[in-house]
């Protein structure tokens, strides 16, 4: 190979004119040929020019990557100077006093981490600053900067401002777009490249896809790739799937990278029995760093055109979001409100603008004070059945509007809250009662513990103004004064414990419209409770499955007395009936809340072991097993009465029998192996009805991601309550079963489910299922589902939301999905990673 060192005296003068400021060096060493990939715009992708591409591209097939097949080699791209500096070398140079000089035969040009290769070369110089102005380079040209590689028909540099153009080009771009496999590849007729390293494309195309596959790609008049902004634009874009073209847009906005972007997003396209086919196109606004929005327009064609979007933002001191959503005139709800009129004449004049709103924020204002707020608002009772497929929310009539502050310190906890719901009355659902309002609730917890003499100090200070809501029916109303300092001692050693505690309950209430005549009245009680907790450690080491673990026998006892206080007359602001389990034992009151404070002279005896494995302390299962011995009739209830005179229904959700000698026996299993499996079930048994009073069984195997199986089910004496046609409702026993799944059927193919039956009723409560087929460049989702809303007119057979929805990912580029699949699917199956 011959090297050039221009030696004659006019030529080195000219030479160092040249290249002075811009330091042209005539490198020494071969340079290896560069393999010709250089393809016109307008040939045919066949299999063999794909392949061909691939090789160029740096493909390398690789069977055990299961999803791509393969994965591309690097970008070599050395940097030889990071000065700006021009370095150049070829097998011939031809320099010429005309302004240009000719480089031919494995020509390099080099500009800091920009290398160009090619066959020819041209390089132009500024007459009068001798600065080099422009290089041409021509044939099989190869290209590389970071991140990017280029093979072009010819390339022509500015190294003043390091811009360029292209033609005949074909790219690999390796910054990967969010939720991509695969960088992006493409070619393009002829392509610009801006001093801020951006990229304009013309009659061009843009895929994720490997290079050997033709899933996808689009066609674009122009693309504008603002590396900067992460960022593509394409004007008259053409999306083709498998050679066809299915799709054009005027105008398209991408992320190239995983950051976010303004543009819009793929259009969500759905159908369900309730709002018929719908279509979306959500806007994506990124307003800031810290702070984005998205707008989405929806058609119902049933119902009409929706406008709504979220808003979300983050701070130091605050995150949280913003919901809304509007419908006016909504054509589906005009003909319920009709066809309902005769027999709810409530429905007359109601209004056919639907809308819903919910914001949700927390603020640390500092380390010791938290605000949060959570407003939650509906247009009418029957929003959540009208607009969600997910069961979870459909049932949900009770939406919670509040705001709270809270300090804490060492000791201290304070908290200021005003606390409201909004109510939902279908008249297709059971009737749900209304909730007390509390304007405000202000509340002091302070905790004290190592006191002398191994002793703990507590005390419990609230402040209710419980508010009924207006336009109802007159309900007592009024503050509650609540105060419950609690002492406790504590005497532990290795292998047990003994804890006494006395407390004392005061209550006061100053109430308005009460009794039947509906005026003031007050109240104050004092009430002691005394107690006193104990608890026994023994261990052994032994094995399970060869590994050696922990084997601990734990038994239990206390003892609680509270005596009897009258408090029937009493409104119940709080309070309510526990689910009684095993947790429930060792409560020093039956009643949730602060309205009942439950009489007790009973002992609580219970035995707990535990399998800890040796070397993490991890456990491994658990099983526990308790009850209490009642030595008096507890006489406190939950019913309220001015006159002093009522009886609980033992049909109450977790009611028990007051004059039973025993509780419940409560008991629970804990149980996990190998990561994989795991297992939670509670019984309780009945002995005073000789029955099952509620259990439950959870089973949950994970053995990958996505391979995941859970089971449930659950039997609740009283908690299923059914309001029949001119009937009284009706408390029966709770009795059902969720069954969900997510399982890869092959490399690509997966399916899910979800089915929920009430068995006490005998119909389905949800039927999901799911088909899903994954690839390196797009996933594909069918899905049809079918989720109980509620009972007919006449409270017998069951109505249905009914659903099937195309989701579709096009990864790199965006989806077209509907977000109620996946609302489902995390609710039934919350560890699924679900890429739609």
């Amino acid at each position: 190979m011959l090297h050039y060192i221009v030696t004659r005296a006019f030529l080195t003068l000219f030479t160092l004119l040249v290249f002075l400021c811009s330091y042209v060096y005539a490198a020494s060493g071969s340079v290896e040929p560069v393999k010709a990939c250089v393809i016109a715009r307008d040939v045919p992708l066949t299999a063999a020019v794909r392949a061909h591409i691939a090789d160029c591209l740096g493909w390398q097939d690789n069977s055990a990557l299961l999803l791509c097949r393969g994965l591309y080699a690097p970008i070599m791209s050395d940097t030889v100077d990071n000065s700006g500096a021009l370095l150049v070398s070829a097998d011939n140079v031809t320099l010429s006093q005309n302004g240009w000089s000719k480089l031919s035969g494995n020509v390099s040009v080099g500009q800091g981490a920009r290398i160009a290769e090619g066959d020819l070369a041209y390089i132009y110089r500024d007459a009068k600053t001798n600065q080099v102005t422009k290089i041409k380079l021509l044939g099989n040209v190869h290209y590389t900067e970071p991140d990017k590689l280029i093979f072009a028909n010819m390339v022509v540099l500015n190294p003043q401002d390091k811009s360029g153009k292209l033609t005949d080009i074909l790219y690999r771009f390796d910054v990967k777009p969010a939720g991509a496999q695969l960088p992006a590849w493409g070619r393009a007729k002829f392509a610009k490249r801006l001093p801020n390293t951006d990229y304009v494309l013309h009659d061009t195309t843009y895929t994720t896809c490997a290079p050997k596959d033709n899933a996808w790609q689009l066609d674009a008049g122009e693309l504008n790739l603002y590396t900067t902004k992460a960022t593509g634009v394409a004007k008259h874009a053409r999306l083709r799937m498998y050679d066809k073209t299915i799709l054009y847009w005027p105008y398209i906005s991408f992320p190239i990278s995983k950051q976010r972007k303004s543009g819009f997003l793929i259009p969500i396209i759905g159908s369900s029995n309730i709002g018929g086919a719908d279509l979306a196109w959500p806007y994506y606004w990124n307003i800031a760093p810290n702070y984005d929005a998205t707008l989405v327009p929806h058609l119902y064609t049933k119902r009409g055109m929706m406008f709504g979007g979220t808003a979300r933002y983050l701070t130091k001191q605050s995150t949280g979001y913003f919901t809304g959503n509007w419908l006016p005139g909504d054509r589906a709800y005009r003909n319920f409100l009709a066809d309902n009129l005769a027999l709810h004449p409530s429905f007359s004049g109601a209004s056919t603008n639907r809308w819903a709103v919910l914001l949700h924020d927390n603020t640390q204002v500092s380390p010791q004070v938290h605000l949060g707020v959570h407003y939650n608002q509906v247009s009418d009772p029957y929003y959540p059945q009208d607009f969600s497929t997910n069961l979870l929310t459909m049932t949900q009539n009770q939406l919670l509007r509040q705001g709270d502050i809270n300090y804490t310190n060492e000791h201290w906890f304070l908290s200021a809250m005003a606390q409201s719901y909004q109510t939902l009355h279908p008249i297709n659902q059971s009737e749900v009662a209304d909730v007390y309002e509390r304007l405000p609730q202000l509340l002091a917890h302070a905790t004290y513990a190592d006191l002398p003499l191994h002793t703990n100090f507590e005390v419990l200070g609230q402040y209710d103004a419980f508010h009924w809501p207006q336009g109802m029916l007159l309900q007592p109303e009024g503050p509650r004064y609540y105060l419950n300092p609690k002492f406790s001692g504590s005497a532990q050693r290795s292998w047990g414990y003994v804890t006494p505690t006395i407390e004392l309950v005061q209550n006061y209430y100053d109430l308005q419209d009460y009794g039947a005549s509906y005026t003031r009245a007050t109240f104050s009680r004092t009430i002691p409770r005394y107690g006193i907790d104990s608890g026994l450690f023994f261990e052994r080491a032994t094995s399970i499955v060869g590994e050696s673990v922990t084997h601990t026998l734990e038994p239990r006892l206390s003892y609680l007395n509270v005596p009897f206080v009258d408090q029937t007359s009493i409104p119940v602001f709080d309070s309510g009936y526990m689910i009684f389990n095993y947790d429930q034992l060792f409560r020093n009151n039956r009643f949730s809340g602060f309205d009942r404070i439950g009489d007790a002279n009973q002992l609580i005896y219970a035995l707990s072991s535990r399998w800890l494995v040796d070397e993490t302390g991890q456990e491994i299962a658990s099983v526990s097993i308790g009850q209490i011995r009642y030595f008096a009739d507890r006489r406190v209830q939950l019913c309220s009465n001015p006159n002093g005179n009522c009886a609980d229904s033992p049909l109450r959700l977790g009611y028990t029998s007051p004059v039973s000698s025993a509780s419940p026996i409560a008991s629970r299993l804990n149980y996990r192996l190998s990561g994989r499996w795991s297992l939670r079930a509670d019984y309780v048994w009945d002995p005073y009805t000789v029955a099952t009073n509620n259990g439950s069984v959870n089973v949950n195997y994970q053995a990958d991601v996505n391979k995941l199986l859970s089971f449930g089910y659950t039997y609740l004496v009283s908690g299923n309550v059914v309001a029949r046609l001119n009937q009284i409702l009706q408390s029966k026993p709770l009795n059902q079963v969720n069954i969900a799944y997510a399982w890869p059927l092959s490399d690509r193919i997966s399916t899910l489910g979800i089915y929920g039956y009430n068995i006490s009723e005998r119909y389905n409560m949800m039927t999901f299922l799911g088909l899903q087929y994954d690839t390196c460049c797009f996933a594909v989702r069918l899905l049809g589902g079918s989720v109980f809303k509620s009972l007919s007119p006449d409270t017998v057979t069951p109505q249905y939301n009914n659903g099937v929805y195309l989701q579709i990912l096009l990864k790199g580029l965006g989806s077209v999905a509907n977000s109620d699949p996946s609302s489902t699917i995390h609710s039934y199956l919350p560890s699924y990673v679900d890429i739609f």
